[in-house]
């Protein structure tokens, strides 16, 4: 006997769909997977922070005070912790091949933040 072409009402599978929620969730293929770039550039947010400090440092004077005072390092590891975080869920949101390398990349652009809270916490 043939089979018909004819493709079922969405609503009519909705009981199979209910009973198991991993069939509702969209799948990527497997030709669709990307390369983890967002989740690899929020591992090199700190040092990118700190080759930038360290060049603006270097040509100016004034820019060197405020990079070494209290404001400045402050504003320099929120800075770390945001970039790093918005890659890492700039790396969910792609569905990057390996998701665990954006996490990482989080936690690790997160570091600066608490050595600066660690250090003010004990006055290193």
């Amino acid at each position: 006997m043939p089979q018909s072409s004819v493709t079922p009402h969405p609503t009519s599978d909705s009981a199979a769909s209910a009973a198991s929620p991993a069939a509702a969730t969209p799948v990527a293929p497997a030709g669709n997977v990307r390369w983890p770039l967002l989740g690899a550039l929020s591992w090199l947010v700190a040092p990118a922070l700190v080759s930038a400090a360290y060049a603006a440092a270097q040509a100016s004077p004034e820019a060197a005070r405020f990079l070494v005072g209290n404001a400045g390092v402050a504003v320099g590891v929120l800075a770390c912790l945001i970039l790093g975080l918005l890659c890492a869920i700039g790396s969910r949101v792609r569905r990057e091949r390996w998701p665990w390398v954006g996490s990482v990349g989080a936690v690790i652009s997160a570091l600066p933040l608490k050595l600066y809270l660690l250090g003010m916490l004990f006055r290193l």
